[in-house]
């Protein structure tokens, strides 16, 4: 519990892995002997006064992973409760499961993909202070300001004008909502059949505000092999 608010968190890991390749989900995929889904939610839960989680994942895996994550919780000697749950066929529909699986007792809800393993528990206190501190928001999320040059091209890839990035911020977890507002939020995208990516966007389109707050290089999405190539500089760089 944190200034007094009931958190829950939400884990997404039910994403295929097709561009990492192979046949292993990169959410299980090792780095320096541990799963990438361990990393994340032994960093997520450090310290966080997180009061219930639900990990998210492919139908076939709940029975695995909620072992795993019975040993998971030994190791790290995890109170709060912990579940594992069915996702759904899209991102969005896998956050709503777990949004509905989540108590009633839920006043702020933190969503952080399951593949960013360096996140860091702090982000998620100072980010529900930022929605302590100004009511008017539904939201808070972590992300990085861009710093490449940006440019708009046509469908054959022929440059038709520059972007102006200083307004541009590249999107990452953890995300972190007001509970009963992102939920209705979700349920008016149903039945919209509105398609977003991250959960920021299902708020903008219901007219609530959402800021986005700095979090730090190293929150990086293992999506692909060079990421894990990435994740393991990292990790030394750490131990240094």
């Amino acid at each position: 519990m944190i200034q007094g608010k009931h958190v829950g968190a939400l884990i997404p890991a039910a994403g295929s892995g097709t561009r990492m390749g192979g046949s292993l989900r990169k959410q299980y995929m090792t780095l320096q002997g541990r799963e990438i889904l361990e990393w994340t939610l032994s960093r997520l839960l450090l310290n966080a006064q997180i009061d219930e989680v639900k990990i998210i994942v492919p139908e076939e895996d709940v029975a695995t992973v909620s072992d795993k994550v019975s040993s998971w919780r030994k190791r790290y000697e995890f109170s709060m409760e912990i579940q594992v749950i069915t996702g759904g066929e899209t991102r969005q529909a896998s956050v709503y499961n777990g949004l509905c699986a989540l108590s009633d007792a839920v006043e702020y809800v933190v969503i952080h993909d399951g593949v960013r393993p360096f996140v860091k528990s702090v982000w998620v206190e100072r980010y529900i202070s930022k929605l302590e501190e100004r009511p008017e928001i539904a939201g808070v999320i972590a992300g990085t300001a861009v710093t490449d040059t940006l440019k708009r091209v046509d469908e054959n890839h022929v440059i038709n004008g520059t972007v102006d990035r200083s307004q541009i911020w590249a999107v990452q977890t953890p995300q972190i909502f007001r509970f009963e507002t992102l939920k209705m939020a979700h349920e008016d995208a149903i039945k919209t059949k509105a398609v977003v990516t991250d959960d920021a966007a299902i708020l903008e389109l219901s007219g609530h505000h959402v800021i986005i707050e700095p979090s730090d290089p190293s929150n990086i999405k293992i999506t692909k092999p060079f990421d894990l190539v990435l994740a393991e500089v990292i990790l030394n760089s750490e131990k240094e």
